[in-house]
């Protein structure tokens, strides 16, 4: 068990919540917060909002036609023939205050907010129609570690913990972190650092600058093994295409996709 492992059993375990909830209370007073919605005082998430961010992801639905780099739904797919998306299932649209929520998550150390977006997570999970019909491992996207040095913690990989710690997860699903990051060579992280990242980028410079970065292993160590990959946001589907062809190079059969919140297409908007 790695060090990210224990810590991330640590943070998930009750007595730690408590000891965490009481240290929220302590900054609360000492330095007093505010709703990453609203801004009204003293909660990171007053109770008015936390009842907008449920509604707004009541009801998920496939938002593959909002992706345009997104992979075929089959890797035996016909090539003449229509082409079919990978099935991406979202709990709702990055917009308003699930957006701010998200970006206050991921960005700004309000870890506490994790169980809300766990709830929302696995609201989308539930709807995808690939569960429920026999074991399916769940495979987040792995971040980068340049973003887990800026934030000390996988916002992901906290996400995933509340939602398995509590009881979440349909029946038959597990978590199963057998995505890595490839190292890239100098001249590639300097070319995507100079960018601005991934956000700065167009589509297609997008899929080019995050291809061959991830692997799931050597050809066919993952032969039978059937995996919804999860992500937070889904933008271009470039990322959840590059996880895709790790996995299923390495001999996945994946089935689709959840995510927390969708991009309208530039299109659609």
């Amino acid at each position: 068990m790695t060090v990210l492992d224990r810590l991330e059993r640590w943070l998930t375990h009750p007595a730690a919540e408590a000891l965490l909830r009481a240290g929220r209370e302590l900054r609360a007073v000492l330095l007093p917060s505010s709703c990453v919605v609203c801004s009204l005082p003293d909660e990171p998430l007053c109770p008015p909002c936390a009842g907008d961010l449920r509604q707004s992801t009541l009801r998920p639905f496939d938002a593959s036609a909002e992706a345009d780099l997104l992979p075929p739904q089959s890797a035996a797919a016909d090539p003449g023939a229509d082409f079919r998306p990978l099935r991406v299932t979202a709990a709702g649209y990055y917009r308003s205050g699930l957006a701010r929520v998200l970006l206050a998550f991921k960005n700004h150390g309000c870890t506490g907010l994790k169980v809300d977006l766990a709830a929302a997570f696995a609201r989308a999970l539930h709807a995808s129609p690939d569960t429920g019909s026999g074991p399916l491992v769940l495979v987040p996207v792995p971040g980068s570690a340049g973003a887990w040095r800026r934030r000390g913690y996988d916002p992901l990989r906290l996400l995933l913990g509340a939602a398995q710690t509590r009881g979440l997860l349909p029946r038959g699903v597990r978590i199963g972190y057998l995505l890595g990051r490839r190292r890239l060579p100098l001249p590639a992280r300097w070319a995507a650092r100079r960018a601005g990242g991934q956000k700065a980028l167009g589509a297609r410079a997008r899929r080019k600058n995050v291809h061959g970065t991830m692997n799931a292993g050597e050809p066919g160590s993952l032969y039978g093994v059937r995996v919804l990959v999860a992500d937070d946001v889904l933008t271009t589907g470039a990322t959840i295409a590059e996880a895709v062809r790790a996995l299923r190079a390495a001999g996945a059969e994946v089935c689709g996709a959840v995510v927390i919140a969708a991009a309208r297409a530039p299109s659609r908007r």
